[in-house]
């Protein structure tokens, strides 16, 4: 099966900004970036805060997802051709994403994506051989399903709004800021777990509703993760510039407005809901423009090989940040020079690109991938059963 280049190389692309996104996190904690002030942090920085949140966060993810779910299902028809055992492969991938995904959360970024598509992997194993039509209804079904949950549960919605509100901090609040800083940027990864186990004073949720952000989380990625299927199955990658993909580029800067009014008016609730849909639909947006431009500009084919060393790099990302920002490292943590931590994360990511291409010059595949492998196919030498040009 010959390799998509171009679906490498939008996976290289969306893991850069997710480096970008992941800033806010490594530097602010899950709150920090919602009150620069706080921090001390000057117009300058805050303007460029404001650039990761309309233009990144929340629109590179899911590129990664929809990528997952297109991997998953050219695999699948890989492995049919090959007479091979399909859901047990798949469901192998899922456990080994899901346990890398545990370590990496315990140990590196509780932010972690990898334990959430791993259990997604779990589920969408079941639908690998529906058709296109079949796909779309499930995954629009899955929509519906979301909001229902959340209307049955009233009290999750009024906790939700004010976990994630964006006023004025409360005395309690600053003190947990406060707290946070230091321990992050001092503290050892023992102190930091500790930490998050205490009350945090942003969280409005009772245990059980907080029990409920799980299979929601789950719910929002099943969608992408069909999506992705029904690509690989319509060919997407290898249909031109359809009407479909002009119409997303077209519509970019649409999404990009939805998106800045509902970071700059947090507190309107249509505002926001506008701006949530921005920021998912403009995922497609980028993946039009990518594929639009990626046989015109010669310099995004260079994406391709930290896009096939996604997983590997995936986990880098976070060694590096966490080198940077908590206590055994830099203790930049908390840091009110924003730009300066672009301009690393940049820095960084060339290296990673011109690292990755270098590796692929001596080896056929990186190393978490090859663990991946391994487990998928229970085999220490899964390239002589199957094929290397997996997407």
């Amino acid at each position: 099966m010959k390799r998509l280049t171009v679906v490498d190389s939008l996976r290289g692309f969306s893991l850069m900004g997710i480096l970008f996104a992941n800033l806010l996190l490594f530097q602010f904690g899950h709150y920090g970036a919602n009150y620069p002030e706080f921090y001390g942090i000057d117009a300058v920085n805050k303007l460029f805060i404001y650039w990761v949140k309309i233009f990144i966060e929340g629109s590179f993810m899911p590129i990664f997802a929809v990528l997952f779910g297109f991997g998953l299902m050219k695999m699948s028809e890989s492995l049919e051709k090959k007479g091979r055992s399909v859901k047990r492969a798949i469901m192998r991938r899922g456990l080994i994403l899901f346990t890398m995904g545990m370590l990496h959360s315990a140990y590196l970024f509780s932010g972690d994506i990898l334990y959430l598509y791993g259990t997604v992997t779990f589920i969408v194993v079941w639908v690998l051989k529906f058709k296109i039509r079949s796909l779309i209804i499930i995954a629009a079904l899955v929509i519906p399903l979301i909001v229902g949950i959340l209307l049955v549960n009233p009290d999750f919605m009024v906790a939700a709004e004010q976990s994630f509100a964006t006023g004025g901090l409360t005395a309690e609040q600053s003190e947990y800021l406060a707290a946070e800083r230091g321990i992050f940027s001092t503290g050892t990864l023992q102190e930091r777990n500790d930490f998050f186990m205490e009350e945090d004073p942003f969280m409005a949720f009772t245990d059980e509703e907080f029990l409920l952000l799980i299979p929601i989380a789950i719910l929002f990625n099943i969608p992408l993760f069909l999506i992705g299927m029904i690509l690989a199955k319509n060919r997407f990658f290898e249909t031109g510039l359809t009407s479909v993909k002009k119409n997303f580029i077209y519509l970019t800067p649409i999404f990009i407005l939805f998106k800045a009014c509902m970071v700059i008016w947090p507190d309107n609730d249509i505002l926001g809901t506008l701006g949530i849909f921005g920021m998912y639909l403009l995922s497609f947006s980028y993946i039009s423009l990518f594929y639009a431009l990626y046989q015109r500009w010669q310099a995004l084919k260079l994406f391709e090989a930290i896009g096939r060393l996604s997983l590997s790099n995936y986990i880098a990302q976070s060694v590096f940040h966490s080198f940077i920002y908590y206590g055994y490292g830099m203790q930049r943590f908390g840091d009110d020079n924003f730009l300066l931590s672009l301009l690393i994360a940049t820095l960084f990511f060339i290296l990673q690109v011109a690292l990755s291409n270098l590796y692929f010059k001596y080896f056929k595949q990186g190393p978490l991938e090859y663990i991946a492998r391994v487990v998928t196919y229970w085999s220490f030498s899964p390239n002589k059963k199957t094929d290397n040009k997996l997407v």
